[in-house]
């Protein structure tokens, strides 16, 4: 295993330019960013999506709506350049600055039909999701090469094990060498909201210093971390993806995984491993590019319990980027978890994955348990949905949810958090995808 500090470092000033830019854009009348598409053409090419920036600040018990993609009228949004208190030079600036971090015509070929894999259903659902989203002007993913950076670095966290209808998985892939603007912001927002070295996270949103910190560190992710965040809900009425759905196809996983010398894991630990470490591997395997460093930080819950576990799943994650990424090399291949000697720079990172994968597990669960009724989601997860409803500058959004139909088949869709009110106080900035 490769040590940290061979993946080199966060360089601030990589994106310090934009911090001291746009500073204004933190503060109070702070704006948020989404991505919207403007126009397409019918054979998927020459897309152009836009970033929303109103200058309005969001009420925290604003209503949310949900759909899917599929069902999600088009809108055109215009421009209005100098109404949302930027300039010319200022939109000119973001726009320069929002398409060089773009990933143009990206190859979403992972999977290849002649490579004779048999390809899991999850991956499976992965790329067909992604392409769909791409023709319909939806996909905005980032070029990770962009502004020199050497490492692509993948957070995951996790959601709905103990409780509640769905397991929830996010991940946050990232440069690691052009985050340093980030976390210098965050320590800043850490200072002013006195919340000194606390984690910040989902179980812990009641406490008033997290309140205070949320939404601005909500906002400093969408303009200063160069990423993409995709966010997977697997109704627990799938026991399983690799498989028939039953509980003995598990319990078949684990004595795979042992029989390979990936150790002794419970049948529904099994289950996990394999759908994150799948996951992660696609996301390596689609983002990164030979000649990179790739780095993954798990949660340290039940498939990175302990140092030991941890080894075997990085063992399996090395094998699994072997599959989605056989032509590619990769310089450096290392990881880690939050046992000990935890740095703040990494778990405020990891911490965007967890409070997304609770945040939503939270809210469809409470939307199962309240069908046509109106409900409340714990303080804090409506900062959260809010700013799923948007895509940022720098950072870019996806949220799936994979369940059974009524047939029994598997059914997939893009979920979409919208604002019941959309302000209108907006400029556009044009991204060419």
């Amino acid at each position: 295993m490769a040590s940290l500090g061979e993946l080199g470092h966060p360089v601030a000033a990589r994106f310090s330019f934009l911090a001291a830019a746009g500073d204004s854009l933190l503060g109070p009348s702070a704006v948020w960013f989404g991505i919207r598409d403007l126009s397409f053409n019918d054979d998927g090419r020459g897309l152009i999506a836009a970033a929303m920036i109103p200058y309005i600040p969001l009420n925290l018990n604003q209503g949310l709506s949900i759909a899917h993609a599929e069902h999600v009228r088009r809108t055109t949004v215009s421009e209005r350049i100098g109404q949302a208190g930027l300039s010319p030079e200022q939109i000119k600036f973001l726009t320069e600055f929002a398409n060089g971090l773009v990933w143009k015509s990206p190859d979403l070929e992972i999977l290849k039909p002649d490579a004779g894999i048999d390809y899991n259903e999850l991956v499976q659902i992965l790329q067909d999701m992604m392409q769909k989203s791409n023709r319909r002007g939806r996909l905005i993913l980032p070029n990770l090469t962009a502004h020199g950076n050497e490492t692509v670095a993948v957070f995951s966290d996790y959601a709905g094990e103990s409780s509640g209808d769905y397991h929830t998985y996010s991940f946050l892939t990232c440069g690691w060498n052009t985050c340093g603007a980030f976390l210098g912001k965050v320590s800043d927002i850490r200072a002013q909201s006195r919340l000194g070295d606390k984690e910040i996270a989902f179980k812990d949103f009641r406490m008033g210093q997290m309140q205070r910190a949320l939404p601005d560190y909500l906002k400093a992710a969408d303009l200063l971390l160069h990423g993409f965040l995709l966010t997977i809900v697997i109704d627990k009425k799938l026991l399983t993806l690799f498989g028939p759905n039953e509980k003995k196809t598990q319990t078949s996983l684990s004595e795979t995984l042992r029989q390979a010398g990936l150790g002794t894991w419970k049948p529904d630990a099994a289950e996990k491993l394999l759908r994150v470490v799948h996951c992660v591997a696609f996301l390596v395997a689609l983002l990164a590019r030979s000649g990179q460093k790739v780095f993954w930080m798990s949660d340290n819950d039940t498939i990175c319990a302990n140092e030991d576990l941890h080894r075997q799943a990085l063992d399996l994650l090395a094998r699994a980027v072997g599959i989605y990424a056989q032509d590619s090399h990769f310089l450096v291949f290392s990881g880690a978890a939050p046992f000990k000697n935890r740095g703040l720079g990494h778990l405020d990172l990891l911490s965007l994955a967890d409070i997304t994968a609770s945040s939503v597990e939270h809210y469809l669960t409470r939307k199962n348990a309240n069908e046509g009724v109106d409900f409340g989601v714990k303080a804090g997860s409506h900062s959260v949905l809010q700013w799923l409803a948007h895509d940022g500058l720098s950072l870019s959004k996806m949220t799936i949810i994979v369940r059974p139909s009524v047939s029994g088949a598997i059914e997939t869709a893009n979920l979409e958090f919208k604002l019941a009110e959309e302000p209108n106080d907006v400029t556009a900035i044009p991204i060419v995808i």
